[in-house]
């Protein structure tokens, strides 16, 4: 029977510890990049349901609506009359479509469930991550305290 030395064990060892060690950096930044994502995917189903409060919000009488001119709130119009009848919804692309207040809500309930969706996958695969890098990372942890006694 063939008998590894005590050196190729731990040379065996030592590229196993490194092996370990890089498949921890790789989950890492994988599980940071499925972090970002979320927050994306969570942001845009927050952007979808705001919108479908004001396509309710745009029925009520005698409203004054404020209009933000961009982004950042660097200047708002107000506004007092809307069209109740149409309103002009972001297809993808740069193309939107006008349509009526039902079809646009129809649209964002089902831009809201696939956001839905996208998110519940996205948690599904970064819970997942996360164990796999704990349970590396305990291995890691478990071999560190081996070497220090």
């Amino acid at each position: 029977m063939i008998e590894m030395s005590e050196e190729a064990e731990q040379q065996q060892a030592a590229e196993y510890i490194a092996y370990l060690y890089d498949q921890a950096s790789a989950l890492r930044q994988y599980i940071d990049t499925l972090q970002k994502n979320l927050a994306e995917v969570l942001e845009s189903l927050e952007a979808v349901r705001a919108s479908k409060s004001a396509v309710d919000e745009i029925g009520k009488e005698n409203q004054e609506y404020l209009l933000f001119g961009d982004r950042k709130g660097n200047i708002v119009f107000k506004v007092n009359s809307v069209d109740k009848n149409k309103v002009l919804i972001h297809l993808g692309l740069n193309y939107y479509a006008e349509v009526d207040p039902q079809a646009a809500k129809k649209i964002l309930d089902d831009r809201e469930q696939q956001l839905a969706e996208v998110s519940k996958n996205i948690q599904g695969e970064l819970s997942k991550s996360i164990d796999a890098y704990n349970q590396i990372a305990e291995i890691l942890s478990q071999v560190q305290g081996k070497k220090g006694e």
